[in-house]
């Protein structure tokens, strides 16, 4: 589960900014929290942020993906040397920080990188865990060496020898010791800690956007999942009977594909081969992608047999007919709640963090949503994040005020985020027309009004 996630010199984000899923002091709508009584936290299951155009919702996400690609391919993302950011020119020299805050078995870890993004020299990372608020190092970069607990190392000292390596292909610790050493969790498993964080970054925390070409899932191939997406689809009031999967050979995939969304889907199958081989990195040996072109939604596994391609067709009642059809026929609201329902239906502990909710959603599809995934997650490990312009998600009936979020400009054209906890708003308030009115800021204001 997350914590918190704090960014500074990043696009829109001068000094350091942090979003936070702690729980507030409301007292009402208990089943939104999620509560580890073992570590002592109090977390919130969802959270939406609001805020104009250019006010950086999309860059706090772009933020999280940043870090989260970094640790799981060790490299920047495309474009990120060109990221920091801008309000002030000495911030070209200045670093640039990620901080994140998550709960693995019960206790919370506090990982952090400082890079230059200018010219892609990582120079900190840190891991550490708390116990109460006693703060505890497992390891530190510190100039060209790494620093590791007493715990971690153990007896045989591989992790310093492993170590001196890793600092001169300045790519994260967290991220060679997960892939350059084959069997090292065997031999160490006093240092297992290094893999459960990494698996939390990639198979808890998932980055959904709007286009998305390759989401990767590990549900959509199962019989019975897919009954469930088709009940969710008619649910929703979308036309759809049901789904059925067909095989299809690989070029018929990559033939619809652009030829980026292809080296992604080639980077992920040759990232994960080896991971499925090893049991050691992974609790499935099996990896599983959905791949949309404009046409056709794919659905690609990958385990020790082999890759497995499909194809969705989409079954309408048509008078006394059924009749399959692409998702090229379907509406765009179609695509992207097809892109949303694993979240309503996964039982697997996750956080995912969302662009534009509602994009292509009708509003009250939008605000149903919302109610189906809340009471989907009140038996479940899971937190939703999402930027959203639906302002009727603003209602106390449905969320707490803790819940929602306001990015806004400043003078200088940075970010600030605030939730409206810190706001002090009344229970008898109604939310949507405060804050269209811009009692809270974060909404557009025109010359003539």
């Amino acid at each position: 589960m997350l914590v918190s996630f704090t960014v500074s010199n990043f696009l829109s984000f001068d000094s350091p900014t942090t979003f936070s899923f702690e729980s507030g002091r409301a007292t009402k709508k208990i089943e939104h929290i999620f509560t580890d009584d073992e570590c002592k936290v109090s977390l919130l299951k969802f959270s939406a942020m609001f805020g104009k155009n250019g006010a950086g919702k999309s860059n706090f996400i772009k933020a999280v993906q940043f870090l989260r690609s970094f640790v799981l391919t060790g490299q920047f993302g495309q474009n990120a040397v060109q990221s920091w950011c801008r309000v002030e020119d000495e911030n070209e020299t200045l670093s640039s920080v990620f901080s994140i805050k998550f709960v693995v078995e019960h206790r919370v870890y506090l990982y952090s990188v400082s890079v230059h993004l200018a010219t892609g020299q990582l120079e900190a990372e840190e891991l550490s865990y708390f116990k109460g608020k006693r703060k505890y190092l497992v390891f530190k970069k510190e100039g060209f060496s790494y620093k590791f607990s007493k715990e971690l190392e153990g007896v045989n000292n591989d992790l310093k020898v492993l170590s001196r390596s890793f600092d001169v292909s300045g790519r994260p610790f967290l991220y060679s010791i997960n892939h350059n050493t084959p069997g090292f969790f065997v031999v160490n498993p006093q240092a297992s800690i290094l893999q459960k964080v990494y698996k939390w970054f990639s198979d808890t925390l998932e980055i959904i956007y709007p286009d998305q070409p390759i989401q990767e899932t590990s549900l959509v191939q199962y019989e019975l999942c897919l009954s469930d997406f088709s009940a969710l689809l008619k649910e929703f009031d979308t036309g759809i009977e049901c789904i059925r999967l067909e095989e299809v050979q690989k070029e018929k995939v990559y033939d619809a594909l652009d030829p980026l969304t292809q080296q992604q889907l080639n980077f992920k199958l040759q990232l994960y081969a080896p991971i499925i081989k090893n049991p050691t990195l992974m609790t499935e040996k099996k990896y599983s992608a959905v791949v949309r072109s404009r046409q056709d939604i794919f659905i690609i596994t990958m385990d020790e047999n082999g890759v497995k391609y499909s194809v969705l067709r989409f079954v309408h009642k048509i008078g006394s007919r059924e009749v399959e059809f692409s998702m090229a026929r379907e509406s765009d609201g179609t695509h992207r709640l097809f892109q949303l329902l694993e979240i309503l239906v996964n039982k697997k502990e996750k956080v995912y963090i969302m662009d534009e909710l509602s994009r292509c959603l009708h509003p009250k599809l939008t605000v149903q949503f919302v109610k189906r995934y809340l009471a989907a997650a009140e038996n479940r490990a899971v937190q939703l994040f999402t930027t959203t312009h639906e302002t009727r998600i603003m209602s106390h009936d449905i969320v707490r005020r803790d819940e929602i979020w306001i990015a806004d400009s400043k003078d200088d054209g940075s970010t600030a985020l605030y939730s409206l906890e810190n706001k002090q708003v009344r229970i008898d308030k109604v939310l949507d027309e405060n804050y269209m009115s811009n009692v809270w800021g974060g909404v557009p204001v025109f010359a003539d009004e």
